[in-house]
Protein backbone atom coordinates (compact mmCIF):
# COMPACT_ATOMS: atom_id res chain seq x y z
CA UNK A 1 0.00 0.00 0.00
CA UNK A 2 1.29 3.44 -0.94
CA UNK A 3 0.68 5.90 1.90
CA UNK A 4 0.40 9.61 1.08
CA UNK A 5 0.62 11.69 4.25
CA UNK A 6 -2.22 14.22 4.34
CA UNK A 7 -1.27 16.44 7.30
CA UNK A 8 0.32 19.39 5.46
CA UNK A 9 -2.93 21.03 4.46
CA UNK A 10 -3.51 24.75 4.74
CA UNK A 11 -7.18 24.26 5.60
CA UNK A 12 -6.07 22.93 9.02
CA UNK A 13 -5.85 26.01 11.26
CA UNK A 14 -2.43 25.42 12.81
CA UNK A 15 -0.94 24.38 9.47
CA UNK A 16 -2.44 27.40 7.71
CA UNK A 17 -1.00 29.69 10.38
CA UNK A 18 2.44 28.10 9.97
CA UNK A 19 2.29 28.60 6.21
CA UNK A 20 1.34 32.26 6.53
CA UNK A 21 4.12 32.82 9.12
CA UNK A 22 6.63 30.78 7.06
CA UNK A 23 7.35 28.64 10.12
CA UNK A 24 10.07 26.35 8.78
CA UNK A 25 10.43 24.38 11.99
CA UNK A 26 6.74 23.54 12.27
CA UNK A 27 6.39 22.44 8.65
CA UNK A 28 9.65 20.46 8.67
CA UNK A 29 8.60 18.71 11.88
CA UNK A 30 5.20 17.79 10.46
CA UNK A 31 6.80 16.40 7.31
CA UNK A 32 9.40 14.42 9.28
CA UNK A 33 6.80 13.00 11.66
CA UNK A 34 4.77 11.65 8.76
CA UNK A 35 7.84 10.19 7.07
CA UNK A 36 8.95 8.48 10.28
CA UNK A 37 5.43 7.05 10.72
CA UNK A 38 5.65 5.32 7.36
CA UNK A 39 4.39 7.78 4.72
CA UNK A 40 5.77 7.05 1.26
CA UNK A 41 4.80 10.50 -0.07
CA UNK A 42 4.12 13.81 1.66
CA UNK A 43 1.14 15.75 0.35
CA UNK A 44 1.70 19.52 0.25
CA UNK A 45 -1.40 21.72 0.10
CA UNK A 46 -0.77 25.38 0.96
CA UNK A 47 -4.24 26.80 0.30
CA UNK A 48 -5.05 28.93 3.34
CA UNK A 49 -7.71 31.32 2.06
CA UNK A 50 -5.57 34.18 3.39
CA UNK A 51 -4.97 35.83 0.03
CA UNK A 52 -1.29 34.89 0.08
CA UNK A 53 0.33 33.89 -3.20
CA UNK A 54 -0.11 30.13 -3.66
CA UNK A 55 2.93 30.02 -5.93
CA UNK A 56 5.20 31.64 -3.34
CA UNK A 57 3.78 29.53 -0.52
CA UNK A 58 4.18 26.31 -2.50
CA UNK A 59 7.75 27.13 -3.51
CA UNK A 60 8.61 27.73 0.14
CA UNK A 61 6.80 24.63 1.41
CA UNK A 62 8.30 22.32 -1.22
CA UNK A 63 11.82 23.43 -0.31
CA UNK A 64 11.19 22.98 3.43
CA UNK A 65 9.65 19.53 3.07
CA UNK A 66 12.26 18.43 0.52
CA UNK A 67 15.06 19.36 2.91
CA UNK A 68 13.34 17.83 5.96
CA UNK A 69 12.69 14.39 4.46
CA UNK A 70 13.94 12.21 1.67
CA UNK A 71 10.37 11.42 0.69
CA UNK A 72 8.84 12.36 -2.66
CA UNK A 73 5.92 14.77 -2.65
CA UNK A 74 2.32 14.93 -3.75
CA UNK A 75 1.84 18.46 -5.10
CA UNK A 76 -1.69 19.38 -4.10
CA UNK A 77 -2.89 22.30 -6.21
CA UNK A 78 -5.43 23.04 -8.95
CA UNK A 79 -3.21 25.68 -10.57
CA UNK A 80 -1.11 24.33 -13.49
CA UNK A 81 1.35 27.24 -13.15
CA UNK A 82 2.00 26.36 -9.50
CA UNK A 83 2.36 22.68 -10.35
CA UNK A 84 4.79 23.26 -13.20
CA UNK A 85 7.01 25.56 -11.14
CA UNK A 86 7.23 23.02 -8.33
CA UNK A 87 7.89 20.17 -10.74
CA UNK A 88 10.80 22.21 -12.09
CA UNK A 89 12.07 22.87 -8.56
CA UNK A 90 11.82 19.33 -7.30
CA UNK A 91 12.62 17.23 -10.33
CA UNK A 92 10.79 15.21 -12.91
CA UNK A 93 10.14 11.74 -11.58
CA UNK A 94 8.64 10.09 -8.53
CA UNK A 95 6.08 12.77 -7.70
CA UNK A 96 2.30 12.88 -7.58
CA UNK A 97 0.06 15.67 -8.79
CA UNK A 98 -2.99 15.78 -6.54
CA UNK A 99 -5.26 16.04 -8.39
CA UNK A 100 -7.14 16.22 -11.69
CA UNK A 101 -10.73 15.29 -12.47
CA UNK A 102 -12.82 14.64 -15.55
CA UNK A 103 -13.44 18.30 -16.38
CA UNK A 104 -11.96 18.96 -19.81
CA UNK A 105 -10.29 22.23 -18.79
CA UNK A 106 -8.60 20.54 -15.83
CA UNK A 107 -7.43 17.64 -17.98
CA UNK A 108 -5.97 20.00 -20.57
CA UNK A 109 -4.15 21.96 -17.85
CA UNK A 110 -2.67 19.06 -15.90
CA UNK A 111 -2.18 16.03 -18.14
CA UNK A 112 0.44 17.72 -20.36
CA UNK A 113 2.48 18.37 -17.20
CA UNK A 114 2.18 14.73 -16.20
CA UNK A 115 3.34 13.61 -19.65
CA UNK A 116 6.20 16.12 -19.80
CA UNK A 117 7.55 15.54 -16.30
CA UNK A 118 6.91 11.80 -16.01
CA UNK A 119 5.08 12.07 -12.70
CA UNK A 120 1.96 10.35 -11.37
CA UNK A 121 -1.46 11.91 -11.03
CA UNK A 122 -4.46 11.33 -8.77
CA UNK A 123 -7.63 11.45 -10.89
CA UNK A 124 -11.00 11.97 -9.20
CA UNK A 125 -14.17 10.32 -10.49
CA UNK A 126 -16.04 13.59 -11.05
CA UNK A 127 -16.51 16.01 -13.93
CA UNK A 128 -18.43 19.13 -15.00
CA UNK A 129 -21.66 17.52 -13.83
CA UNK A 130 -20.34 16.87 -10.33
CA UNK A 131 -19.88 13.54 -8.57
CA UNK A 132 -21.95 10.75 -10.13
CA UNK A 133 -24.39 9.15 -7.73
CA UNK A 134 -23.85 5.60 -8.97
CA UNK A 135 -20.80 3.34 -9.24
CA UNK A 136 -21.45 2.98 -12.97
CA UNK A 137 -21.47 6.76 -13.35
CA UNK A 138 -18.11 7.07 -11.61
CA UNK A 139 -16.69 4.34 -13.81
CA UNK A 140 -17.83 6.26 -16.88
CA UNK A 141 -15.96 9.36 -15.71
CA UNK A 142 -12.85 7.22 -15.20
CA UNK A 143 -13.16 5.94 -18.76
CA UNK A 144 -13.12 9.54 -19.98
CA UNK A 145 -10.09 10.41 -17.84
CA UNK A 146 -8.11 7.45 -19.15
CA UNK A 147 -9.11 8.32 -22.71
CA UNK A 148 -7.77 11.83 -22.18
CA UNK A 149 -4.60 10.41 -20.61
CA UNK A 150 -3.94 8.40 -23.77
CA UNK A 151 -4.66 11.48 -25.87
CA UNK A 152 -2.01 13.50 -24.01
CA UNK A 153 0.56 10.70 -23.94
CA UNK A 154 0.20 9.79 -20.26
CA UNK A 155 0.74 6.08 -19.61
CA UNK A 156 -2.08 4.37 -17.74
CA UNK A 157 0.30 3.24 -15.00
CA UNK A 158 0.85 6.91 -14.11
CA UNK A 159 -2.85 7.46 -13.36
CA UNK A 160 -4.26 6.65 -9.91
CA UNK A 161 -8.07 6.64 -10.07
CA UNK A 162 -9.97 7.81 -6.99
CA UNK A 163 -13.58 6.53 -6.79
CA UNK A 164 -14.24 9.18 -4.12
CA UNK A 165 -15.23 8.55 -0.52
CA UNK A 166 -18.07 10.78 0.66
CA UNK A 167 -19.42 11.19 4.22
CA UNK A 168 -21.66 8.34 5.29
CA UNK A 169 -23.03 10.68 7.95
CA UNK A 170 -24.88 12.51 5.17
CA UNK A 171 -25.76 9.42 3.10
CA UNK A 172 -25.39 5.99 4.64
CA UNK A 173 -25.13 4.39 1.19
CA UNK A 174 -21.98 6.22 0.20
CA UNK A 175 -19.56 3.64 1.57
CA UNK A 176 -21.11 0.94 -0.61
CA UNK A 177 -21.13 3.25 -3.66
CA UNK A 178 -17.41 3.93 -3.24
CA UNK A 179 -16.51 0.28 -2.78
CA UNK A 180 -18.62 -0.85 -5.74
CA UNK A 181 -17.07 1.86 -7.92
CA UNK A 182 -13.62 0.70 -6.82
CA UNK A 183 -14.51 -2.87 -7.77
CA UNK A 184 -15.77 -1.82 -11.21
CA UNK A 185 -12.60 0.18 -11.86
CA UNK A 186 -10.37 -2.73 -10.87
CA UNK A 187 -12.33 -5.15 -13.07
CA UNK A 188 -12.27 -2.96 -16.19
CA UNK A 189 -8.79 -1.47 -15.78
CA UNK A 190 -6.66 -4.09 -13.97
CA UNK A 191 -3.40 -2.33 -14.88
CA UNK A 192 -4.50 1.04 -13.49
CA UNK A 193 -3.79 1.93 -9.87
CA UNK A 194 -6.43 3.15 -7.41
CA UNK A 195 -6.27 5.63 -4.54
CA UNK A 196 -8.69 6.86 -1.89
CA UNK A 197 -8.92 10.00 0.23
CA UNK A 198 -9.96 7.93 3.21
CA UNK A 199 -10.90 10.44 5.92
CA UNK A 200 -13.85 11.90 4.00
CA UNK A 201 -15.93 8.83 4.74
CA UNK A 202 -16.03 9.53 8.49
CA UNK A 203 -16.67 13.30 8.38
CA UNK A 204 -19.22 14.38 10.98
CA UNK A 205 -19.02 11.18 13.03
CA UNK A 206 -17.52 10.41 16.45
CA UNK A 207 -14.52 8.07 16.69
CA UNK A 208 -13.63 8.80 13.08
CA UNK A 209 -10.58 6.53 13.04
CA UNK A 210 -12.78 3.50 13.71
CA UNK A 211 -14.94 4.30 10.68
CA UNK A 212 -11.85 4.95 8.56
CA UNK A 213 -10.35 1.60 9.55
CA UNK A 214 -13.53 -0.24 8.63
CA UNK A 215 -13.66 1.43 5.21
CA UNK A 216 -9.96 0.76 4.69
CA UNK A 217 -10.22 -2.98 5.36
CA UNK A 218 -13.02 -3.33 2.81
CA UNK A 219 -11.17 -1.22 0.22
CA UNK A 220 -7.99 -3.29 0.60
CA UNK A 221 -10.01 -6.42 -0.15
CA UNK A 222 -11.28 -4.67 -3.32
CA UNK A 223 -7.69 -4.11 -4.45
CA UNK A 224 -6.93 -0.54 -3.34
CA UNK A 225 -3.34 0.52 -4.12
CA UNK A 226 -2.83 3.86 -2.33
CA UNK A 227 -4.26 6.02 0.44
CA UNK A 228 -4.27 9.71 1.27
CA UNK A 229 -4.36 9.44 5.06
CA UNK A 230 -2.90 10.38 8.43
CA UNK A 231 0.15 8.09 8.76
CA UNK A 232 0.47 9.00 12.44
CA UNK A 233 -2.78 7.16 13.19
CA UNK A 234 -1.06 3.97 14.35
CA UNK A 235 -4.23 1.90 14.45
CA UNK A 236 -5.04 2.90 10.89
CA UNK A 237 -1.55 1.92 9.72
CA UNK A 238 -1.89 -1.37 11.60
CA UNK A 239 -5.14 -2.04 9.76
CA UNK A 240 -3.37 -1.68 6.40
CA UNK A 241 -0.89 -4.45 7.21
CA UNK A 242 -3.52 -6.72 8.75
CA UNK A 243 -6.00 -6.20 5.90
CA UNK A 244 -3.36 -6.90 3.24
CA UNK A 245 -2.46 -10.13 5.04
CA UNK A 246 -6.10 -11.23 5.24
CA UNK A 247 -6.78 -10.25 1.61
CA UNK A 248 -3.90 -12.44 0.43
CA UNK A 249 -1.81 -9.62 -1.03
CA UNK A 250 0.95 -9.99 1.58
CA UNK A 251 2.77 -13.21 0.68
CA UNK A 252 3.33 -15.37 3.77
CA UNK A 253 2.37 -12.30 5.84
CA UNK A 254 5.93 -11.04 5.50
CA UNK A 255 4.90 -7.38 5.40
CA UNK A 256 2.78 -7.79 8.52
CA UNK A 257 5.55 -9.51 10.46
CA UNK A 258 8.13 -6.97 9.31
CA UNK A 259 5.85 -4.12 10.39
CA UNK A 260 5.47 -5.77 13.80
CA UNK A 261 9.23 -6.14 14.19
CA UNK A 262 9.76 -2.51 13.16
CA UNK A 263 7.26 -1.28 15.73
CA UNK A 264 4.76 -0.01 13.17
CA UNK A 265 1.77 -1.89 14.60
CA UNK A 266 -0.31 -0.39 17.38
CA UNK A 267 -0.09 -2.33 20.65
CA UNK A 268 -3.73 -1.36 21.18
CA UNK A 269 -4.58 -3.64 18.25
CA UNK A 270 -3.66 -6.85 20.13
Amino acid sequence: MIIIGEKINGSIDEVGDAIVRRDNGFLAGLASSQAEAGADYIDVNVGTGSGASELESMEWAVEVVKEATGKPLALDSSDPEVLERCLELYGREGLFINSVNGERARLEGVLPLVARHGCRVVALAMDESGIPETPAGRLEVCRGILGAAREFGVPEESVFLDPLALPISADSGQGRVTLEALSLIRDEFPEVKTVLGLSNVSFGLPMRSLVNRSMLAAAVFMGLDALLMDPMDRELVSTIYAAEAVAGSDRYCRGYVKAFRNGLLSRGSR
